[in-house]
């Protein structure tokens, strides 16, 4: 069962589970989110409209992609 803190991102759960699978036997954490620390800094490398250069902290990312709400949608992935 997903923990309900994550309910709000089951669209993204492909690409978590690809990102989790690249990382197995690396990281801890049962959720995408729990592999990041608390006080990870994010830049991102492509700049685009609406889209910060920089995010520190796993809740800003978590606050990120809330904000993008139903706008994102993976429909599937290859692994």
């Amino acid at each position: 069962m997903t923990d309900p803190k994550y309910a709000a991102f089951t669209a993204l759960d492909p690409f978590f589970d690809i990102v989790k699978q690249g990382l197995a036997g690396l990281v801890d954490g049962d959720h995408y989110f729990d592999t990041i620390a608390d006080d990870a800094e994010f830049e991102f490398r492509y700049h685009f409209p609406g889209w910060p250069h920089t995010l520190r902290g796993r809740d800003a990312l978590m606050a990120l992609y809330a904000s993008y709400g139903d706008n994102i949608v993976l429909h599937g992935a290859r692994n």
